[in-house]
């Protein structure tokens, strides 16, 4: 039993961090650019699939009820891609998991997406180091989170920041690449901070889809007025970080 606990912390335990060589912004820039242009040409070819092969929204559902294990997977690439490369809003791709695969399904499908690109995120950030995050996000942004400044409150910090609805989440992500956070512990506590949200996203993709419309108003209401609480407080812990930080200089 003992041998197994200290397994259980070795594996949750901070890593000290490998040295990374600093790649040039430019060369970081580089990189992005072709992944960006890369998979931005799949998801032209994706669209023009999609309008050529369907007519309607319901064909599209007629098409993942019967080619259901390829549109899991498609759809779990999707989640995990938008957070490596952050140019679709999650919440849209959250309602579209919804509506394809119901409030359930859809909200697992779009939790492994999320954490696998996560984990790429994660080992991009660790590889190409601070210049290359650099190069997706202005260091001031990267300065003012407490995740990377306040290593001491850091866990708790990371999952209040993750469960808060509106925050840039995948921002923290990349950050957290910058810090000595085991990735079992990042996934253990990311899954359940994002849980809430996701599954607001999905249930109102999923009224959709059944065509409950009002009972789809109301959840996405209700997730835009929580998301921006979420937001307001986010701001005043950022703020409260800034000065503290400056009053420690």
């Amino acid at each position: 039993m003992g041998k197994k606990r200290e397994k259980v912390k070795r594996l949750f335990a901070d890593k000290p961090l490998k040295e990374t060589k600093h790649y040039s912004k430019r060369y970081a820039a580089t990189v992005l650019s072709v992944i960006s242009v890369c998979l931005c040409v799949l998801s032209v070819l994706g669209f023009i699939f999609i309008k050529t092969r369907f007519s309607d929204t319901d064909a599209i559902k007629a098409w993942v009820d019967e080619n259901y294990l390829i549109a899991a997977v498609v759809m779990t690439l999707l989640c995990a891609v938008q957070v490596v490369i952050a140019l679709i809003p999650g919440e849209l791709l959250e309602i579209a998991s919804g509506y394809a695969f119901g409030g359930v399904m859809g909200a697992v499908i779009c939790t492994v997406g999320i954490l696998l690109g996560s984990v790429v995120a994660i080992l991009l950030a660790r590889r190409l180091g601070r210049r290359f995050v650099e190069s997706l996000y202005p260091r001031e942004k990267i300065d003012a989170i407490p995740i990377l400044n306040d290593p001491k409150r850091r866990n708790a910090m990371t999952f209040l920041l993750f469960l808060i609805p509106g925050t840039p989440k995948d921002l923290f992500t990349y950050v957290i690449g910058m810090t000595e956070m085991s990735i079992p512990l990042y996934i253990v506590l990311t899954m359940f901070a994002r849980l809430p949200s996701i599954v607001m996203s999905t249930l109102g993709g999923g009224a959709l889809g059944s065509n409950k419309l009002m009972l789809a108003v109301v959840i996405f209401i209700v997730a835009a007025v929580v998301s921006a609480c979420g937001y307001l407080i986010y701001l005043t812990i950022q703020n409260r970080h800034r000065k503290k930080t400056v009053k420690d200089k």
